[in-house]
């Protein structure tokens, strides 16, 4: 299939593009020079691959949570090209497209990304199933809910920070973390394709990023008020 995959939800952005057989990716660590970059780098890798966005059949995104601004930016860049061309994009939760190349791990999978201020945003895993859903959290609840008898993977782009904050609470915990983490373009593709096959529904118009954290701004306004 043709299409175009863009994760934005930590502070390094991954953007993707496949047509059928031949793909292409880049990676963006640029902080807020990445706002800028975005557009040239998803024209970029779809030439690569040689499609312009209107022989795209698909897109897809981690829809959160993770970063306010690069899951605004992702959902900014592909409903133009849903708006433009009609091509549907998916939405694929961020700690679930992270945690899916662990599927079969024989043992507990915890998806994180740092949230900041002592927070994660984390979701836990076991036989490719979630059974903790996301959640705004921090490393001393996430660890009284797992079970030392059993290997604990972790994944997603903090995995490391996350893995020293458990240490410190646990140092029995049976951790299991990688030194680099895969990125998560080929999941993003699977998983949207195993959703088009389902006949599951792409992104409504109305439907934007899911973040679990009120904004910065939003606290400044109600405490205002």
């Amino acid at each position: 299939m043709k299409a175009l995959v863009i994760d934005a939800a930590a502070s390094c952005m991954h953007i993707a593009a496949k047509n059928d057989d031949f793909k292409a990716s880049i990676s963006l660590d640029l902080g807020q020079k990445q706002s800028q970059k975005l557009l040239p780098s998803i024209d970029y890798i779809l030439e690569q691959v040689d499609l312009k966005s209107s022989d795209l059949e698909y897109t897809a995104l981690t829809s959160g949570p993770g970063t306010f601004t690069g899951l605004r930016l992702a959902f900014s860049a592909l409903k133009a090209i849903e708006l433009a061309h009609n091509v549907p994009v998916y939405g694929i939760p961020s700690l679930d497209a992270y945690a899916f190349p662990y599927s079969c791990f024989d043992g507990t999978v915890v998806s994180v990304i740092d949230a900041k201020k002592d927070q994660f945003f984390a979701a836990i895993y076991e036989n490719g199933r979630q059974i903790c859903e996301a959640e705004d959290t921090t490393a001393e609840s996430v660890a009284t809910k797992l079970d030392k008898s059993k290997k604990i993977l972790l994944c997603g782009p903090d995995a490391a920070v996350f893995s020293e904050e458990l240490k410190k609470i646990d140092s029995s915990l049976n951790l299991v973390v990688y030194a680099s983490q895969p990125v998560p373009s080929d999941s993003l593709f699977t998983i949207a394709e195993n959703m088009i096959e389902q006949k599951k529904e792409s992104l409504a118009d109305y439907d934007g990023p899911v973040y679990l954290r009120k904004s910065e701004a939003e606290i400044k306004l109600e405490s205002a008020n």
